[in-house]
Protein backbone atom coordinates (compact mmCIF):
# COMPACT_ATOMS: atom_id res chain seq x y z
CA UNK A 1 0.00 0.00 0.00
CA UNK A 2 1.47 3.63 -1.12
CA UNK A 3 1.14 6.18 2.04
CA UNK A 4 0.54 9.65 1.15
CA UNK A 5 1.21 12.11 3.39
CA UNK A 6 -1.24 14.74 3.23
CA UNK A 7 0.53 18.15 2.74
CA UNK A 8 3.48 16.74 4.17
CA UNK A 9 2.47 16.29 7.25
CA UNK A 10 2.99 12.67 8.96
CA UNK A 11 2.83 12.27 12.15
CA UNK A 12 -0.49 14.31 13.07
CA UNK A 13 1.95 17.62 14.47
CA UNK A 14 3.19 20.18 13.04
CA UNK A 15 0.35 21.19 10.82
CA UNK A 16 1.09 25.02 10.98
CA UNK A 17 4.12 23.68 8.37
CA UNK A 18 1.78 21.82 5.98
CA UNK A 19 3.08 22.94 1.85
CA UNK A 20 6.87 23.75 3.09
CA UNK A 21 9.88 22.96 1.60
CA UNK A 22 11.29 21.63 5.16
CA UNK A 23 8.30 19.45 5.92
CA UNK A 24 7.34 17.79 2.14
CA UNK A 25 11.61 16.87 2.91
CA UNK A 26 10.88 15.37 6.86
CA UNK A 27 7.93 13.62 5.01
CA UNK A 28 9.99 12.20 1.96
CA UNK A 29 13.05 11.01 4.54
CA UNK A 30 10.13 9.24 6.54
CA UNK A 31 9.72 6.96 3.35
CA UNK A 32 6.24 8.87 2.39
CA UNK A 33 5.23 10.25 -0.65
CA UNK A 34 3.72 13.69 -0.65
CA UNK A 35 0.08 15.24 -1.77
CA UNK A 36 0.72 19.03 -2.29
CA UNK A 37 -1.00 21.83 -2.77
CA UNK A 38 0.22 24.11 -5.85
CA UNK A 39 -0.65 27.26 -7.87
CA UNK A 40 0.32 29.20 -10.73
CA UNK A 41 0.84 32.93 -10.93
CA UNK A 42 2.41 35.03 -13.02
CA UNK A 43 4.14 31.81 -14.33
CA UNK A 44 5.56 31.09 -11.22
CA UNK A 45 5.12 28.31 -9.11
CA UNK A 46 3.80 28.40 -5.44
CA UNK A 47 3.32 25.62 -2.33
CA UNK A 48 -0.02 27.08 -0.52
CA UNK A 49 -3.06 25.73 0.73
CA UNK A 50 -5.28 28.19 0.77
CA UNK A 51 -2.97 30.89 -1.23
CA UNK A 52 0.08 30.75 -2.83
CA UNK A 53 2.58 30.79 -0.34
CA UNK A 54 6.45 29.38 -1.18
CA UNK A 55 7.65 29.63 -4.37
CA UNK A 56 9.21 26.40 -5.80
CA UNK A 57 10.67 25.56 -9.16
CA UNK A 58 9.23 23.77 -11.61
CA UNK A 59 12.15 20.75 -11.03
CA UNK A 60 11.34 20.96 -7.76
CA UNK A 61 7.87 19.13 -8.01
CA UNK A 62 8.71 16.75 -10.07
CA UNK A 63 8.68 13.09 -9.68
CA UNK A 64 6.53 10.28 -8.72
CA UNK A 65 6.52 10.79 -5.05
CA UNK A 66 4.58 13.75 -5.53
CA UNK A 67 0.61 13.76 -5.73
CA UNK A 68 -0.21 17.30 -7.15
CA UNK A 69 -3.34 19.32 -6.02
CA UNK A 70 -3.87 22.08 -8.59
CA UNK A 71 -5.36 24.66 -6.79
CA UNK A 72 -5.97 27.07 -9.76
CA UNK A 73 -6.61 26.54 -13.64
CA UNK A 74 -3.66 28.55 -14.64
CA UNK A 75 -2.09 25.42 -13.01
CA UNK A 76 -3.90 22.56 -13.94
CA UNK A 77 -3.53 23.94 -17.69
CA UNK A 78 0.06 24.14 -17.01
CA UNK A 79 0.41 20.42 -15.68
CA UNK A 80 -1.45 18.94 -18.70
CA UNK A 81 1.02 20.56 -20.83
CA UNK A 82 3.64 19.15 -19.22
CA UNK A 83 5.28 15.71 -20.03
CA UNK A 84 3.52 13.03 -17.95
CA UNK A 85 7.03 11.06 -16.89
CA UNK A 86 7.58 14.21 -15.04
CA UNK A 87 4.39 15.21 -13.50
CA UNK A 88 2.54 11.74 -13.70
CA UNK A 89 0.37 12.45 -10.34
CA UNK A 90 -1.74 15.82 -10.13
CA UNK A 91 -5.21 16.39 -10.43
CA UNK A 92 -8.17 18.95 -9.69
CA UNK A 93 -10.90 19.69 -6.37
CA UNK A 94 -13.89 20.69 -7.70
CA UNK A 95 -15.84 22.91 -5.24
CA UNK A 96 -17.89 21.65 -4.34
CA UNK A 97 -16.34 18.66 -3.40
CA UNK A 98 -17.49 15.29 -5.04
CA UNK A 99 -16.78 12.14 -3.48
CA UNK A 100 -13.72 11.36 -5.78
CA UNK A 101 -11.71 12.63 -8.37
CA UNK A 102 -9.62 10.78 -10.80
CA UNK A 103 -5.85 11.68 -11.06
CA UNK A 104 -3.85 11.82 -14.12
CA UNK A 105 -2.60 8.22 -12.85
CA UNK A 106 -5.88 6.91 -13.40
CA UNK A 107 -6.29 6.30 -9.79
CA UNK A 108 -9.56 7.47 -8.01
CA UNK A 109 -8.45 10.26 -5.12
CA UNK A 110 -11.45 9.43 -3.12
CA UNK A 111 -12.74 11.39 -0.57
CA UNK A 112 -13.66 9.58 2.90
CA UNK A 113 -12.97 6.09 4.24
CA UNK A 114 -14.45 3.65 1.35
CA UNK A 115 -12.47 2.20 -1.38
CA UNK A 116 -14.27 2.93 -4.78
CA UNK A 117 -11.57 0.14 -6.10
CA UNK A 118 -8.25 -1.30 -5.54
CA UNK A 119 -6.73 1.16 -7.79
CA UNK A 120 -8.50 4.26 -5.65
CA UNK A 121 -6.45 6.25 -2.80
CA UNK A 122 -8.29 6.85 0.34
CA UNK A 123 -8.36 10.61 1.57
CA UNK A 124 -8.50 11.80 5.03
CA UNK A 125 -9.97 8.59 6.57
CA UNK A 126 -9.52 10.29 10.42
CA UNK A 127 -12.16 12.72 8.98
CA UNK A 128 -15.18 10.39 8.91
CA UNK A 129 -13.33 7.83 11.11
CA UNK A 130 -11.65 9.33 14.14
CA UNK A 131 -10.32 6.14 15.62
CA UNK A 132 -9.03 5.48 12.01
CA UNK A 133 -10.27 1.79 12.52
CA UNK A 134 -11.73 1.50 8.85
CA UNK A 135 -8.07 1.81 7.88
CA UNK A 136 -7.20 -1.49 9.41
CA UNK A 137 -7.69 -3.39 6.47
CA UNK A 138 -8.48 -1.40 3.82
CA UNK A 139 -7.24 -3.35 0.35
CA UNK A 140 -7.04 -0.75 -2.13
CA UNK A 141 -3.82 1.47 -3.47
CA UNK A 142 -3.16 3.90 -1.15
CA UNK A 143 -3.96 6.24 1.76
CA UNK A 144 -3.71 9.82 1.94
CA UNK A 145 -3.43 11.02 5.52
CA UNK A 146 -1.64 13.53 8.32
CA UNK A 147 -1.65 10.79 10.51
CA UNK A 148 0.20 8.37 8.37
CA UNK A 149 2.83 7.03 11.42
CA UNK A 150 -0.60 5.64 13.44
CA UNK A 151 -2.05 4.32 10.35
CA UNK A 152 1.29 1.91 9.25
CA UNK A 153 1.69 0.94 12.59
CA UNK A 154 -1.61 0.09 13.24
CA UNK A 155 -2.17 -1.73 10.09
CA UNK A 156 1.87 -3.44 9.98
CA UNK A 157 1.89 -4.36 13.87
CA UNK A 158 -1.43 -5.23 14.50
CA UNK A 159 -1.70 -2.92 18.10
CA UNK A 160 -4.93 -1.91 18.99
CA UNK A 161 -4.93 0.83 21.51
Amino acid sequence: MLFISYRGIFDGQNFEDENTINQIGTAFNAGYSCMVDVWRVDDKIYLGSQQPLVEVTAGYIQGNRFWLNARNNTMLVWLQSQPQNLYPNYFSVPNPTPAYVTTSSGHQWVFGNVPTNSNSIIVLPEIPDRGLFSTVKLRNYGICSSYLSFIKRWRNEGVWY
